[in-house]
């Protein structure tokens, strides 16, 4: 018998607490914009303003401890304003009806920067109902935008990672033999992971 999913798990870390670089365009016109470097949704709004991407170039490394501030890359052409800010990462896999655990995004994350505010001033107003917040924005279809909102029954559950592009990850998934539908993957019990070095900066008490 065909494995089914049985469970999607959402997973968000702090990637790294350092250089960050602003998706906005060059004066000229130079390449940048929006998506920046990784892949992923382009996080443009909303309370946390200015929603930053990692410097093209730095490679957080996950084994460090965060706080330490990489060596950054030099500038790309049609990015500007460095600060020093967070960036986050999010994963996401189906878990299987056989034990198994299979990746279907791992290219979504965004980054905090600006106001002169230091890594901590921004985790200290962090809680975990924002980072779900940002989790299911970063998650939601790439083809969605305001010319082309969500579907009713996409937008019922936006707000608990229900409003995804399932017809991709769909397709995703049968590359690993297991046979779904959209709407089978909507109806599939959802969680939010947090990863170690994120929950510990969450349970660290501020100065």
């Amino acid at each position: 018998m065909s494995p089914v999913v049985v469970g999607i798990r959402m997973w968000c870390e702090l990637a790294s607490a350092g250089p960050m670089t602003s998706s906005r365009r060059c004066p000229h016109g130079a390449a940048g914009g929006e998506g920046g470097a990784g892949g992923g949704r382009s996080v443009t709004s909303g309370p946390l303003d200015p929603m930053l991407v990692p410097t093209p170039g730095v490679v957080p490394d996950p084994t460090a401890v965060p706080g330490l501030v990489p060596t950054p890359a030099p500038m790309p052409a049609g990015y500007i304003d460095t600060a020093s800010g967070l960036s986050f990462t999010v994963h996401e896999f189906a878990e299987l009806s056989d034990g198994r655990e299979v990746t279907l995004l791992d290219d979504r994350g965004w980054g905090m920067s600006g106001g002169g505010r230091t890594p901590d001033a921004f985790l200290a107003e962090l809680t975990i109902e924002e980072i779900a917040r940002m989790v299911h924005m970063v998650l939601l279809p790439d083809w969605a935008d305001v010319d082309h909102p969500l579907p009713p029954d996409l937008a019922a559950v936006e707000d608990s990672g229900g409003a995804q592009d399932w017809d991709l990850l769909a397709d995703r998934l049968r590359a690993f033999g297991v046979v779904s539908t959209p709407a089978g993957l909507l109806r599939v019990p959802r969680r939010l992971d947090l990863g170690d070095h994120l929950r510990a900066w969450l349970a660290t008490p501020a100065d």
